[in-house]
């Protein structure tokens, strides 16, 4: 077939021609002409978009890292609307900011860079490394050195772009004063909380209720795009089974690296030193000499007391030096006379007086371990495993091109590539974005965009075999395809219960609570339940922050008031709030608070800088596009 189509090229095109351009032009025009969903974009910054698959990807590097430094959290909350705009708003301030590098200039030097690197303490553990070990660590992280150290010139100049009028903020007197007041300020209240899950409690929403919330709000209830998968891995590690080892070529790599399956012989030994100074005379030197020998002459007479009378020698610096030496590998020592003879003795021998840097020594061989081959039937499934793995890496070499051919070729299904290369078939159901957490090739969004193309959804063909990893392909077929819907009230009527219940019982609760507001207003004398002093200073959590905050922001001028407060969970808080009682910092608390303040004040100033040039350089969000995309990925992490 391959033949005929090479033969007959020219023939074939103008076929293809034929049949492609009527279908292309009245049946799949359509499809091409509507965007990616990927490729959507969701903001824009100085006339550049912003695509959806962006902000996906810089959404998973954030949980990534989240992840790393706090393993135990609960990943729905890195999936909340609030946390994905985060991860949108971090990567238009870099846009911004790379923005205004480049058309304000703002280079940085390379002596400033490198200084950087030598100083800051984020990169010790780095510069503490050896080279081959940093590199390795750069390497996972898709840098080289270089690379490094470009990041950390953008990373400078974008802080150049930005804090460069915060760090020079001047913090005036007057604003030190006022801002020293409202953060010690301690005020009296009193207040009472409507709780919206007493309230919550009492009400049973009606069928008609039920269903007219479900109406209202069908939006909150839809199901993301989801396709039903099977699919097959190819990699050295799923070929492994198939492999099986020669037992000649296992006991001819055994014959051949008898070293590797040896235990390095180590030596013990009992040491007596005539000590020399380096720069002792010829006479300092035969005294040591002759000191040697006379000790040799005593321990050769009684070869049993040699260890003991070498650890009862003084070390004071004498003359004579003695003790014991602990296991240790040929070469250790660093003294080859010393070395050759510790390795050439027998157990319990003495050796003759020996010549080293440091005087005259003896030793005697105390203890011998290891040295002895391992047998082979002890390494043989190591020596095993090792050459499967090395097969199954040759075999899936082989095997790649072939594999992708067939799931190809043989598109309706993927038995056909499992039966020929052994391989189970696997299933899972996935959306556009990777689950978190999702195992190998399914955290591939290369697959991903392979099974939601119109090929494999609409016609329910293979994908192609698409390499999700190192030595690593896979392919999938859509079992099942099920395109974003609004699920039906009888799948979802618990959640729009809870949701009916929920909004009566906020309803209710504030009702009630700004009744009471608007009695305390007209009675003075109406003394609401808790009553508290609280401050900007207390972190026990007694009194709910937001309540805290309310009631340091009323304003007292005209005496007491009473102010009312939707509280997050939908409770409703009535707060009476009486008088302030200034405290007065001490000189240690002053100087903290004038730390913390100017930072603040420099931080203001720098996000008053940002917002300029979020001006200048034209940000744009496309708020219904992100609400669609958070509201999807939301529905997905549930």
């Amino acid at each position: 077939m391959f033949d005929f189509v090479r033969s007959h090229n020219r023939v074939l095109q103008v076929m293809l021609g034929i049949v492609i351009i009527p279908v292309f032009g009245f049946v799949g025009l359509q499809s091409y002409l509507q965007p990616n969903e990927s490729a959507v974009p969701v903001a824009s910054v100085d006339g550049h978009d912003i695509s959806h698959a962006e902000w996906d990807t810089q959404r998973r590097q954030d949980v990534d890292l989240i992840r790393a430094r706090n393993p135990q959290i609960d990943l729905k909350q890195l999936d909340t609307p609030e946390a994905q705009r985060l991860s949108l708003d971090k990567l238009v301030r870099d846009r911004v900011l790379l923005a205004a590098v480049n058309h304000e200039n703002l280079a940085v030097s390379e002596e400033r860079i490198v200084h950087e690197y030598q100083t800051n303490p984020e990169f010790e553990q780095l510069r503490a490394m050896p080279k081959a070990t940093r590199d390795a660590v750069l390497a996972q992280q898709g840098l080289s050195g270089n690379g490094l150290l470009e990041n950390i010139g953008r990373t400078l100049a974008r802080e150049q772009a930005q804090q460069g009028v915060a760090i020079s903020g001047f913090l005036p007197a007057a604003s030190f004063k006022a801002g020293t007041d409202a953060w010690f300020d301690q005020r009296d209240i009193q207040w009472q909380r409507f709780d919206v899950k007493e309230y919550a409690a009492k009400i049973q929403p009606t069928d008609a209720e039920v269903e007219a919330y479900y109406k209202a709000h069908a939006a909150d209830f839809v199901a993301p795009e989801q396709a039903k998968i099977d699919y097959l891995v190819l990699e050295p590690a799923a070929l492994q089974a198939q492999v099986k080892a020669d037992p000649t070529l296992v006991q001819g790599y055994y014959d051949a690296n008898k070293s590797r399956f040896t235990t390095p012989e180590e030596r013990s030994a009992s040491y007596i030193l005539a000590k020399v100074a380096p720069n002792a005379s010829a006479a300092d030197v035969a005294k040591a000499k002759a000191l040697a020998d006379s000790e040799l002459a005593l321990v050769r007479k009684n070869p049993a007391a040699f260890s003991d009378t070498a650890r009862k020698i003084p070390q004071d610096g004498g003359p004579l030096e003695g003790g014991d030496l602990d296991f240790m590998r040929k070469g250790a020592l660093g003294v080859p006379a010393l070395d050759d003879a510790l390795f050439s003795m027998k157990p319990d021998q003495i050796s003759d007086v020996i010549r080293i840097d440091g005087g005259f020594q003896i030793v005697k061989l105390t203890g011998v371990r290891g040295g002895a081959v391992k047998s082979f039937d002890e390494v043989k499934p190591q020596i095993e495993d090792q050459l499967k793995t090395q097969e199954a890496q040759k075999l899936f070499s082989a095997d790649a091109e072939k594999f992708k051919d067939t799931v190809y070729e043989q598109a309706d299904s993927l038995d056909a590539a499992a039966k020929a290369f052994q391989l189970t078939k696997q299933t899972a159901t996935v959306t556009r974005v990777p689950a978190a957490g999702a195992p190998g090739p399914l955290a591939s969004p290369k697959l991903l965009a392979a099974v939601f193309a119109t090929d494999a959804v609409k016609n329910k063909h293979n994908t192609e075999a698409v390499e999700t990893g190192t030595n690593q392909l896979a392919a999938a077929h859509v079992v099942e395809y099920m395109p974003q819907h609004t699920r039906p009230l009888a799948e979802v009527r618990e959640m729009v219960v809870a949701a009916v219940r929920n909004a009566q019982a906020v309803a209710a609760a504030q009702k009630d609570g700004e009744a009471r507001v608007a009695e305390a207003k007209k009675d003075p004398a109406l003394a609401l339940p808790q009553a508290v002093t609280v401050s900007r200073l207390d972190r026990t959590g007694a009194v709910p922050r937001p309540i805290v905050d309310a009631a340091l922001k009323a304003d007292l001028s005209k005496g007491p008031t009473a102010v009312g407060l939707a509280l997050p969970d939908g409770s409703y808080a009535a707060i009476r709030v009486l008088k302030s009682t200034p405290h007065v910092p001490d000189a240690n608390e002053s100087a903290q608070f004038k730390t913390v303040f100017t930072q603040a004040f420099e931080q203001a100033e720098g996000e008053a800088v940002y917002d300029s040039l979020k001006a200048r350089y034209k940000v744009k969000y496309h708020d219904d596009r992100i609400a669609k995309f958070t509201s999807q990925a939301a529905s997905a992490a549930n």
